[in-house]
């Protein structure tokens, strides 16, 4: 096998020059713990010439070391790769590659690299890479096939595998300035698609897709506030977020579904939690970051906001917390309403809004915060909105989140026609609402057995899932079955006794003469194939013992036998129940917590003709 590796290809990356698709050897490598679990590998990449040991491969390439697809001494053509200035280092990040030679087949190492410095590449000799060298040549046997190719250089700019690479966008703004600090021509513009954290001196052109109200933080470490937008290039969508300084330099500046250039910034691991966007890193502004707009005549290559819009129809099989976009008309609006958020205890702004589509069904979508407070349209506006979030809390409904983004009466075919469907009939057809469908939340649960529903894809686990069955009570725990609850009608916390005939509610921040009973009753459910342990609250618990919890409370307290009684009759009865399955951590262990979120006795009658219908669907 004669491979020839691109001799001189790490001197003239290592200048900022580009070299086409060249050839290293893989001389070694090792693993880099990232943050939030992102592991890296670094690579030990040799040209026969010279040696480099910051090279990074890119985290989707990963696998191919567990999986043996790179090893030592194996020979790679770098696809695409970007050089980029780290801490005063130059990087290699090689984001794809081919395989030309497995390293068990090369067997030793080509040429004698040496690890490349400013000063052994000066005296080097210089040769072009693509050179061949009779040093960078395995000895192999000559009946293997030959793999040769040429590599030509160039020296135009560090960005690799691109159909152009070009310096960052000088567009002034309409005075004829920038914002921020940036240098002319000292930043590379790149896809979003190729942001990672190893470039430092990097540009992008988006257009802004969405911008967040600004949000402030108060802790041990001090005050801050911060704000994000979301940012689209015809390769992908990232979040960019600003911290303290940056909120007053740029937020006032960047305006949603304009186009701007932005250079200088940090990146991160994205954290799924917070954004629905599919890029693995998230970018944030530095101090010397800086913003340029962009003229209409630059930004014609820049995709705008694209939908993928759902029916409102549709949304009824969706499952809980599924991020979706959908375009409708605003039949009605609610009032603004003040509400205390249970995590805080801080006051948010709400207003409900009713929206309908031709399928003729209409859902609730929940407006927050500012936005809340600024919907004031009465019109009847087609509203399209991206990012939408998907809740099964008394039927089904809408949120929206920070990172969604909603447009009143936009300049799009699918407005227009909703506009027109409105005003010509649909103001007047009759409508089937999503919103308080019987069973509340997961009004749909599939009928399971109990072994089956405790299989389940550990993603669905998270958010919670429902499911029916038919379920005996096998046993009840007597322990902690009851509690002494705050008397306030919409209070259900436990209360604490202050010894002088009062009983204190930490929530509501009172004290009251008298307390109210509240069950929380833990029950083992049963079927043939399997058996959960499953909570019973208030209306569920007074169901399985056949008493009021007020009743069951003063047994429970003074007659223990008699509420011994009562629990003893409770068991080996049947029931069609509605249990919601969530993955929580005890013990520093996840397991499922069942609860019961509806009960009902068992008709034989309607159970067996379900059984009958079941075994039909299946025979035909």
């Amino acid at each position: 096998m004669d491979i020839k590796l691109s001799t001189g290809a790490v001197a003239t990356l290592m200048k900022g020059g580009e070299v086409e698709k060249p050839v290293f050897q893989i001389l070694g490598f090792k693993k880099i713990a990232g943050q939030g679990g992102s592991d890296r590998f670094r690579l030990n990449i040799s040209d026969g010439l010279h040696s480099h040991t910051f090279a990074m491969l890119a985290t989707q390439l990963n696998h191919m070391i567990p999986e043996g697809e790179l090893d030592n001494n194996c020979v790679i053509r770098a696809e695409k790769l970007i050089s980029n200035a780290v801490s005063e280092k130059r990087v290699l990040i090689i984001l794809d590659l081919t395989v030309l030679a497995k390293g068990t087949a090369i067997g030793c190492k080509l040429g004698n690299p040496v690890q490349y410095t400013e000063q052994n590449a000066n005296g080097a000799g210089g040769k072009p890479a693509g050179q061949d060298s009779a040093q960078n040549r395995a000895p192999q046997p000559e009946t293997k096939p030959t793999v040769k190719s040429e590599f030509p250089t160039k020296a135009t700019g560090s960005f690799y595998g691109q159909s152009k690479s070009t310096s960052v966008s000088k567009s002034p703004t309409k005075n004829g300035s920038s914002f921020g600090n940036m240098s002319s021509g000292d930043c590379i513009t790149i896809p979003i698609r190729d942001i990672t954290p190893y470039g430092s001196k990097t540009a992008i052109k988006a257009r802004v897709t969405n911008k967040s109200a600004v949000r402030t933080w108060s802790n041990s470490r001090g005050d801050g506030k911060l704000f994000s937008v979301d940012l689209l290039d015809d390769s992908g969508e990232i979040r960019l977020t600003g911290f303290n300084t940056a909120v007053d330099q740029f937020y006032d500046l960047i305006k949603v579904n304009e186009v701007y250039t932005f250079s200088k910034f940090s990146a991160k691991p994205a954290n799924k939690q917070f954004t629905s966007l599919s890029h693995d890193y998230e970018i944030s502004f530095v101090n010397d970051s800086s913003v340029i707009p962009c003229l209409d005549s630059d930004s014609a290559d820049i995709p705008t906001l694209s939908f993928q819009f759902l029916e409102i129809a549709f949304i009824e099989t969706c499952e809980n917390n599924k991020i979706i976009d959908v375009v409708a008309v605003c039949k009605s609006r609610g009032d603004l309403q003040t509400v205390m958020a249970r995590a805080t205890n801080k006051e948010l702004k709400k207003r409900d809004i009713t929206l309908v589509d031709r399928t003729n069904t209409e859902i609730i979508m929940t407006l927050w915060g500012k936005q809340a407070e600024d919907f004031e349209d009465d019109t009847n506006p087609v509203i399209a909105v991206k990012g939408a979030k998907v809740s099964d809390f008394s039927g089904k409904s809408l949120s929206m989140l920070n990172s969604s983004s909603m447009m009143i009466n936009p300049d799009i075919p699918e407005a227009h026609v909703l506009r027109g469907w409105y005003d010509n009939e649909g103001m007047n057809v009759p409508t089937k609402s999503l919103v308080g469908q019987r069973g509340g939340g997961g009004a749909n649960a599939p009928w399971k057995m109990i072994r089956e529903a405790s299989i389940v894809d550990p993603s669905s686990a998270e958010s919670g899932y429902y499911f029916r069955s038919k379920a005996t009570v096998l046993a009840i725990k007597r322990e902690n079955a009851l509690y002494k609850a705050c008397p306030e009608e919409r209070c259900n916390k436990k209360v604490m006794d202050c010894n002088n005939g009062m009983w204190r509610c930490e929530k509501c921040n009172k004290e009251h003469t008298d307390f109210k009973w509240r069950l929380i009753l833990h029950a083992c459910f049963g079927d043939s194939s399997d058996s959960i342990w499953g909570t019973c609250f208030q209306e569920q618990g007074e169901l399985v013992l056949d008493n009021k919890a007020e009743v069951l409370g003063s047994l429970y307290q003074d007659e223990q036998d008699a509420f011994d009684a009562i629990i003893k009759q409770a068991v080996f009865k049947s029931y069609t129940a509605k249990f919601r399955a969530k993955m929580e951590v005890y013990n520093n262990e996840n397991r499922l917590k069942y609860s019961v979120v509806e009960l009902n006795p068992l008709n034989y009658g309607e159970y067996a003709q379900k059984l009958l219908a079941e075994i039909k669907e299946n025979v035909a």
